[in-house]
């Protein structure tokens, strides 16, 4: 072997030894406990994940060894990742370990009930509400009774512009005579109130009937041990004195039977999903499994990645040899709070350690997504790279194990337009864009915002007219501006399109001009709009107006260089210097040039970076005057635009919108800021980087969606009215479809290389910087 050999395999033993501890996958926030992992003698170190999902994806590649997952997470690895992980040990709550499941959901019913499901047709029903964390029930859980009597995935009439709730509420409401099914029926509340206002059957046995706000308990018996408020058990007071059928948890069947009312117990039996009746007897409700359930639902346990799941079991196990809390050392009680919350809870080692497959399929088994059925088609979800494409399959199978309806699926596709292509040929339903893309999405895609992204202060699109300060003795109004030279990131960008707006505001562009070239190019003497040449083989209005008037500023300021009308550039890529808000701001410090419209994000580093400073320039504001003192220090009220930075698009007038609209809520209820952490079923964030990637799906700096119409957020308004005057402009533009490319509004007759440009374009935006 000689020396050096010898001297590998000593290095090689030697680091092996150094790493006999395991990953354990924690919360960022959790820093405190972290440190006091990361001390000498402890058997694991922190691996930092932002979710759950992101845990499950460093198991996969193998720099976590273990975790803890949810009861709904395990589900979803079944799906996801079926084989590539071991379940350690199940994490059960001390006070029910004795129940083998989290929980179990049952249909009560009474004893001379009869015809199975189909026997409650026309029947009352009571159910615990959607509003109600108790059990930690998903969706599909809440459904679970309503989808096996009233097959409520069968479509009643006409799709038309329904969406999956109205459809659902339909079939509910004609199955069953009566109902109290408290909390929200929809996340989105415009839909919510209009179901419950044209539904009210399914609220008659409510407290308060028009809300579906919950029971009436002012005549419930007082019983120790038994919670009247909750719903469980004011369902079960629902059903013995007016309904039909309860779907509760199991647990609070043996508590209301055997606490609160033992006398009614041989009145009423369990309805099992083949249609027979199981009573409820002294020994069944002494069981704490139940005799037949719709929904049992697994703990939650602790995973590991196969290769080391062996050695994590014995290594817990001899740490927490009884499964319970005991005071050891720091690290042991610290990984203890880490892994199961806290001291009431209990770890029950697995012996043949199973896949997560092999663990979940044999209590619940989440049927295919592709082989479910719905009412409405899978809605399509347009993606720009792998890392997003991953992302959203994430969401989609989440989404489809929770029983959000109807199922996504993911299309990737090259780039931003690709997906406007697609979304425009109902190749794809919907995508979330930078609003960078709002007017070519609008004018030339026909596109339209189905939600607009509330963000973070600091991420709003700030748009101001920068003017060089020595200048400020001669332009002191939009007028001013007139056969000067202007200055733009890109033509159709935010930047351009808040210009058109002011200066149609202020009068100096005729507000029935819907052209947009025509109306810039005809102001200005010359202007720099990078890609407007591109842009106007396939989207220019049909007339002969010469947009190469947007490109003439764009050349370089050199003494050598010939000033001949031909020596500019108007490329879309990053080889034009004068491409994006920098490319604007040294287009500004040209000699030749007058006006610049940015966006001020960044831009004191963006003029650094140029050698320069902020008291070169000096803005022109939205009230027609000029800002106080120089600089980019500019008040919102000096601005020409104060807009969201993204927006989720879909086709104009679509049927699906409503839909598109509503499942966007769904998500953000489930995978948003709307619920904390520790209350999320399945732990993953659909604003927040993936992977270490930022930007996927939604850009980071989203923190929810909200509707464009009756927005309360100030800058998405302020989008909308941004883009009022060309919406209207647009819906009532003719569309003729060009040979090849059907549907571009008001283009025929372009040639085919337009095409091959824009979808270069699309390629190349992606690696433009702002």
């Amino acid at each position: 072997m000689g020396y050096r050999g010898l001297l590998l395999v000593f290095l090689a033993f030697g680091f092996s030894n150094a790493q006999q501890f395991s990953r354990v996958c924690v919360s960022r926030t959790e820093t405190v406990r972290c440190q006091n992992l990361d001390i000498s003698g402890s058997g694991v170190a922190c691996e930092p994940v932002t979710t759950n999902v992101e845990c499950a994806e460093k198991l996969l590649r193998g720099t976590a060894d273990f975790g803890y997952f949810t009861e709904e997470e395990l589900l979803l690895l079944a799906q996801q990742q079926p084989n590539e992980f071991r379940v350690v040990a199940t994490r059960r709550d001390v006070s029910r370990q004795e129940q083998i499941y989290t929980f179990e959901a049952v249909a009560v019913v009474a004893s001379n009930h009869t015809n199975g499901l189909a026997g409650l047709r026309g029947g009352r029903y009571c159910h615990p509400g959607f509003d109600v964390n108790d059990n930690r029930w998903s969706p599909r859980v809440l459904r679970a009774l309503e989808l096996a009597a009233a097959r409520t995935d069968r479509c009643e009439g006409e799709i038309g512009s329904r969406t999956s709730e109205e459809m659902e509420v339909t079939t509910l409401s004609n199955f069953f005579s009566a109902a109290c099914r408290p909390g929200d029926w929809s996340a989105n509340a415009e839909l919510d109130a209009d179901l419950k206002r044209r539904f009210p059957t399914l609220c008659s046995m409510c407290s308060a009937s028009g809300v579906c706000a919950g029971y009436n308990t002012t005549n419930s018996i007082n019983v120790a041990g038994v919670v009247n408020s909750n719903r469980h058990i004011q369902a079960l007071d629902c059903l013995t004195t007016s309904g039909t059928v309860a779907f509760v948890a199991w647990q609070h069947v043996r508590e209301f039977f055997t606490m609160r009312s033992p006398n009614l117990a041989s009145s009423y039996s369990l309805l099992c999903e083949d249609g027979s009746l199981l009573p409820l007897t002294t020994d069944s409700l002494n069981s704490p499994v139940a005799p037949c359930s719709l929904v049992r639902q697994p703990w939650g346990a602790i995973v590991a990645r196969n290769a080391v799941a062996n050695t994590v079991s014995e290594n817990l196990q001899a740490w927490y040899p009884t499964g319970t809390f005991s005071s050891g050392n720091v690290w042991q009680n610290n990984l203890w709070s880490l892994l199961s919350g806290g001291a009431n809870a209990r770890l029950v080692f697995e012996q043949n350690l199973q896949t997560p497959l092999e663990y979940t399929s044999p209590i619940r088994t989440i049927p295919s997504i592709d082989s479910t059925t719905s009412c409405l088609p899978a809605h399509r979800w347009c993606t720009v790279s792998p890392q997003e494409q991953n992302k959203c399959l994430w969401v989609r199978n989440a989404a489809h194990s929770l029983g959000i309806q109807p199922p996504i699926s993911c299309q990737q596709r090259p780039n931003v337009f690709d997906c406007f292509d697609d979304i425009r040929e109902a190749r794809s339903d919907f995508f979330s864009v930078d609003s960078h893309y709002g007017y070519l999405a609008r004018r030339h895609f026909n596109l339209s915002p189905v939600k607009l992204t509330t963000i973070t202060r600091d991420a709003a699109s700030r748009v101001a007219t920068l003017i060089k300060a020595s200048a400020a003795d001669s332009i002191t109004r939009f007028e001013n501006l007139r056969d000067k030279v202007a200055c733009f990131p890109e033509y159709g960008s935010i930047a351009y399109v808040a210009f058109v707006r002011i200066a149609q505001e202020r009068g100096v562009i005729s507000p029935s001009q819907c052209n947009y070239q025509r109306a810039v190019g005809e102001f200005f003497n010359s202007a720099c709009a990078p890609g407007a040449l591109h842009t106007s083989h396939i989207i220019s209005d049909l007339d002969d107006f010469n947009a190469t008037t947007l490109c003439t500023a764009c050349r370089p300021n050199f003494n050598f260089f010939n000033n001949t009308e031909t020596n500019f550039t108007c490329a879309y890529d990053n080889t034009n210097l004068f491409l994006g808000n920098t490319g604007s701001l040294t287009c500004l410090n040209a000699a030749h040039t007058d006006v610049a419209v940015v966006e001020l994000q960044n831009i004191d580093a963006q003029l650094r970076a140029l050698g320069l400073t902020g008291n070169n320039f000096r803005a022109l504001c939205a009230n027609n005057s000029l800002a106080v003192n120089p600089g980019t220090n500019i008040d919102d009220n000096c601005l020409i635009a104060h807009v969201v930075d993204a927006e989720v698009l879909t086709r104009r007038n679509d049927p699906l919108f409503n839909s598109i609209n509503s499942f966007l809520d769904a998500i953000d209820l489930q995978f948003g800021f709307n619920t904390a952490p520790s209350n999320q079923l399945i732990n993953l964030h659909i604003y927040s980087p993936f992977n270490g990637d930022s930007d996927l799906l939604f850009k980071d700096s989203t923190r929810g969606v909200t509707n464009p119409t009756n927005t309360t957020d100030p800058i998405a308004r302020n989008y909308i009215e941004l883009f009022r005057h060309l919406e209207s402009c647009t819906s009532s533009a003719t569309t003729t479809a060009a040979p090849g490319v059907p549907g571009i509004p008001g283009i025929a007759n372009r040639n085919i290389m337009s095409v091959m440009t824009l979808a270069v374009m699309g390629l190349l935006a992606r690696f433009v910087v702002y």
